[in-house]
């Protein structure tokens, strides 16, 4: 039988070696806790300049604007990418820089639309776990050594078959300012240059002054006129001028809609009805009018109404004596307008 001292000296030693063992512990708790190493090889940029001023440009002069960079770091820096805020700029960069060394970020600004003090900037983004953005800046001031008169851009409007013409005079102090050659953006404009005479030159648009004239010609198509009409200047610092074409080729005859789809249906005995608007646009035409309107597919009818002197209605119905299935056809219209004499209008369903 075990005394009272042998059992309490027996405690004593279970509690030691419990103490000794959660003493054993606790470093190896507490370092498992202990915040990671921050030493990992990482890059990090350091740009050398955030803004570059690169003061007074020509017109139309594309500056080159390059932003060097470092690679502080310990790793490889990548430049994943590079966001221009403005479609006048084009970015040029190197995309892996090694540790220690350095690269570029070139910005390439066209100014042909600009005028005056401008400002434009990029994002650049990279792997920097530090710097993962950072925004850079050129700033100009744009100059035009040839001003124009009276906007920087020839605007033009014509209908189909007709001709339009606008004009602009190109001024400037240059002593070398005399333009030799005029280059229009198509075949469907044509382009021509003359000196202004002393007599009908603009005050304060420079001493020497040319006349630009931009015509449509009678074969150009429908639709939106753009584009850039090119002039030689001669003058040193301007030696190119691009000059904006702005427009319109309006059709004669407006049509709503160019196609009739009917889906499909189930005719009735009342006919299913579909209506196509045809406008005048030739206020000279003024004796417009659709004279007719017939359908190639069989069982599909049509009536004209002039609506006014400028606008028609060609009324297209289906009714129930129509074959079941698919038709696919036009309906051709007759009209006085000499350039539109027949319009055909595609038309489509399918008889359930």
């Amino acid at each position: 039988m075990t005394s009272p001292a042998a059992r309490v000296r027996s405690g004593r030693t279970a509690a030691a070696a419990l103490t000794a063992a959660l003493l054993a512990f606790v470093p190896a708790a507490a370092l498992a806790q202990a915040p990671k190493s921050t030493t990992a090889a990482a890059p990090k940029l350091v740009l050398l300049e955030e803004k570059k001023d690169v003061g007074t440009v020509p017109k139309g002069e594309v500056i080159h604007a390059t932003f060097v960079f470092k690679n502080e770091g310990k790793a490889d820096l990548h430049i994943t990418d590079v966001k221009p805020s403005c479609g006048c700029t084009a970015p040029e960069y190197d995309k892996t820089v090694k540790p220690g060394a350095q690269g570029k970020i070139v910005l390439n600004v066209d100014t042909k639309t600009f005028q005056g003090p401008i400002s434009k900037s990029a994002l650049i983004l990279t792997d920097d776990p530090e710097k993962s953005s950072v925004t850079v800046f050129v700033v100009a001031n744009v100059k035009p050594y040839v001003e124009t008169h009276p906007v920087g851009f020839f605007r033009l409007q014509a209908l189909t078959g007709e001709t339009a013409t606008a004009e602009l005079i190109l001024g400037s102090d240059e002593a070398d300012f005399a333009p030799t050659k005029i280059e229009p953006p198509n075949s469907h404009l044509k382009t021509t240059l003359a000196p202004v005479p002393d007599a009908e030159k603009v005050a304060g648009k420079g001493a020497r002054q040319w006349k630009a004239t931009v015509t449509t010609t009678p074969d150009a198509p429908e639709g939106l006129l753009g584009g850039y009409v090119k002039v030689v200047t001669g003058a040193a610092k301007q030696p190119e001028l691009n000059l904006a074409v702005s427009g319109y080729i309006k059709p004669t005859l407006s049509i709503t809609p160019l196609s009739v789809n009917f889906g499909n249906f189930e005719p009735k005995a009342d006919p299913v009805k579909r209506t196509v608007t045809i406008i005048n646009n030739n206020l000279k035409n003024e004796a417009f009018q659709v004279t007719k309107a017939e359908a190639n597919v069989p069982g599909v009818k049509t009536e004209v109404v002039m609506a006014d002197k400028s606008r028609a209605q060609v009324i297209i119905s289906v009714d129930d004596k129509v074959k079941k299935g698919v038709f696919d056809g036009f309906v051709l219209v007759s009209t006085t307008d000499p350039s539109k004499k027949e319009i055909k209008i595609p038309l489509k369903g399918v008889i359930l």
